[in-house]
């Protein structure tokens, strides 16, 4: 959440979509999972963007995610850029648009 709002300037720029993982059968089940999470490390405060459920697995896989958390960067024509963690996003952030 720190790296969206310290972003939110460049949003034009990124998206950020959470993928939760194929534990989670319906959202009923990932909001009881995520309601520790929320209150503990979040503040209580919810994500500002949304949390995805992939039930089959098949878009992790395809994504090449093998642990969680993971970040990709999606450029806004929907194109996987890079996958890395939080610093590859600043590094990226950094370039000038579109290249």
């Amino acid at each position: 959440m720190e790296f969206y709002e310290k972003h939110k300037d460049q949003r034009d720029r990124f998206e950020i979509l959470a993928f939760h993982d194929a534990r989670a059968k319906s959202f009923e089940e990932l909001d009881e999972k995520l309601k520790p999470i929320i209150r503990d490390k979040w503040g209580g405060k919810s994500l500002p963007f949304p949390i995805l459920l992939d039930a089959s697995g098949d878009t992790i896989r395809k994504l090449g995610i093998h642990s969680f958390p993971t970040v990709i960067l999606i450029n806004p024509e929907g194109k996987l850029v890079k996958g890395g963690g939080e610093a590859m996003l600043e590094e990226e952030l950094k370039k000038p648009a579109g290249e």
